[in-house]
């Protein structure tokens, strides 16, 4: 009887197992939300622009001819970065032909926007439509 058992819960353990095995297993916390976001002259692409609240990871790939910055900002704003603790959300200085990353927590869905506020020998990069809106969903 002990052995059929044993031999009963080996066999249901080997099911469940393989149910977790086709289905891709057992989901763990993933990580940030990753956007891939480009730079040029005078634009700014997301590949998403809507995702989820929480931590979020861009992207950022200059790949324009002119140095660029990148800011987190709410829909609206002009050169109004986030702070926290001291950090702004935004990420400054990006070369052309650089990559560079800017991680932030999104907790409020709503609306929000990426921007270059970049004004260099009166080339005002925002004005000239450096500016992508996106949504954020709870």
């Amino acid at each position: 009887m002990y052995k059929q058992s044993v031999t009963l819960s080996i066999g249901i353990l080997f099911v469940v197992m393989l149910f977790l095995a086709a289905c891709g297993g057992v989901q763990t916390a993933s990580g940030p939300t990753e956007v891939h976001v480009t730079l040029n002259e005078f634009k700014v692409k997301m590949d998403k622009t809507s995702i989820p609240a929480g931590a979020v990871k861009f992207i950022i790939d200059n790949a324009g001819a002119m140095e660029h910055e990148l800011v987190l900002e709410k829909a609206g704003d002009d050169d109004m970065p986030f702070e926290v603790n001291g950090q702004a959300s935004e990420a400054e200085a990006i070369q052309p032909g650089k990559t560079t990353t800017l991680e932030w927590t999104i907790d409020k869905a709503g609306q929000y926007q990426l921007a270059c506020h970049v004004d260099k020998d009166n080339v005002m990069h925002y004005a000239l439509g450096m500016v992508q809106p996106f949504t954020v969903t709870e």
